[in-house]
């Protein structure tokens, strides 16, 4: 049987198709470019250039319809929120011949709404942070005050279609009310009525999920050691934890309220003032940090797919523990971020770390139990395609800043 994975040039995507393809299964990847990490991998069979998602939608869909089942694919699986939206509507259509490893319309639109899954999640008593979602200005300014500065002002959606494009939201905090006004307005633009919601700062847990008919059949998880930005954003370094049976059930909880079937990334935040886990949001695909949790033992893409064949494999909780992933390329970013942090973001840091101790903790390449998501010795050369972009980008972005004040001079 045969599997296509879309966003070849994801993490995630890389991870899934090393799991199946380790697994002995055909696997195809598709992306907008010739090279992508995923499709640069000894275990995919085919990589597709196929229509953007973001600049050509329906081209990409018709993609998928006149693709797919000629050249044999039977499962199609997307790993980004944008192309999931786009395959979730192509469930008629692809079948019989090809079924899709992703949730129905209706579920994704729940999970995906961030005010809609906290107030679901308030409904079945997991704790979330404090949260306002209105376009009345004077009630967001008395929200803010009552939880106190630095507010969080963050997107219902991480992407929505808006005005004949693709709109993308990007978390935000704001310092004051002027800058919290300012910054509210911008996101409004791009996809209505974000929400304005406290600050946690404690640190971050996830559980990793895969639900199926209201069964746990795996979970996971870890702890977030660093993030990019350093002050909440992307993991670049994580380690696997002991079950959190709390948190765990409490997810579960949420997942079945929302009749949720398949991988699910649930976040919190630890709140120092309580001790209690906040709800952040429900990553409904695989996550970035997937590699993590096949390394330590949970092959979420492997167990996917054979309950997807109708297959009931025992459920995976055991795994082991104090393995770390890493992400080189997004640290050494994060690095970069840390020492070029301004004074107006010490604020959101809270990092007391010397610069020459951060750079010393980057610095250990070599640790027990330690694996990297990109780079490995077994699949080398989606770690070179990796490195070549990266060159690529930063060199264009340092032409970008070079090349108007060499306009000038000429």
């Amino acid at each position: 049987m045969s599997v296509f994975v879309t966003d070849g040039n994801l993490r995630s995507t890389l991870a899934v198709v090393r799991s199946l393809g380790h697994a002995g299964i055909t696997v195809g990847v598709g992306d907008v470019r010739k090279k992508s990490l995923a499709g640069s991998s000894k275990y995919c069979r085919e990589p597709l250039v196929h229509p953007s998602p973001t600049h050509d939608p329906l081209g990409f869909q018709r993609f998928l319809l006149q693709e797919l089942a000629p050249r044999g694919y039977r499962f199609l699986l997307a790993t980004s929120d944008l192309t999931i939206q786009l395959v979730a509507p192509l469930r008629q259509a692809l079948a019989p011949q090809v079924r899709l490893l992703v949730e129905d319309e209706v579920r994704l639109r729940l999970v995906q709404d961030k005010s809609a899954l906290l107030r679901l999640a308030q409904s079945e008593n997991v704790e979330v942070p404090r949260f306002v979602c209105t376009a009345d200005r004077e009630e967001i300014l008395r929200f803010a005050a009552s939880v106190g500065y630095p507010v969080v002002i963050k997107p219902r959606c991480s992407r929505l279609w808006n005005d004949g494009q693709w709109r993308a939201g990007a978390v935000q905090y704001a310092a004051s009310p002027e800058e919290l006004l300012t910054r509210w307005e911008e996101s409004h633009r791009s996809i209505p009525v974000p929400m304005v919601q406290e600050r946690i700062e404690g640190e971050g847990r996830g559980v990793f999920l895969c639900m199926w008919n209201g069964e746990v059949k795996a979970a996971f998880c870890h702890r977030r050691l660093r993030e990019k930005p350093p002050w909440g954003g992307v993991s670049v370094l994580s380690e696997s934890m002991p079950l959190e049976l709390d948190i765990v059930e409490r997810s579960a909880r949420l997942l079945r309220a929302a009749g949720w079937s398949g991988p699910a990334m649930v976040e919190y935040k630890m709140d120092p003032r309580d001790g209690k886990p906040k709800l952040m949001e429900i990553n409904a695909r695989y996550w970035g940090s997937l590699q993590l949790a096949i390394s330590s033992g949970v092959d979420f893409p492997l167990l996917h797919y054979r309950l997807a064949q109708g297959e009931d494999p025992p459920a995976q909780l055991d795994y082991r523990q104090g393995v770390r992933c890493r992400w080189l390329l997004g640290d050494l970013d994060a690095l970069f971020i840390r020492l070029r942090a301004p004074k107006e973001k010490h604020g959101l840091l809270r990092d007391r770390r010397s610069r020459l101790r951060v750079c010393a903790e980057f610095s250990r390449f070599r640790e027990r139990a330690l694996c990297y998501d990109v780079f490995s010795a077994d699949d080398p050369k989606p770690g070179w395609l990796e490195c070549e972009q990266y060159l690529q980008e930063n060199l264009s972005n340092l032409w970008r800043k070079v090349a108007p004040g060499k306009e000038k001079l000429s």
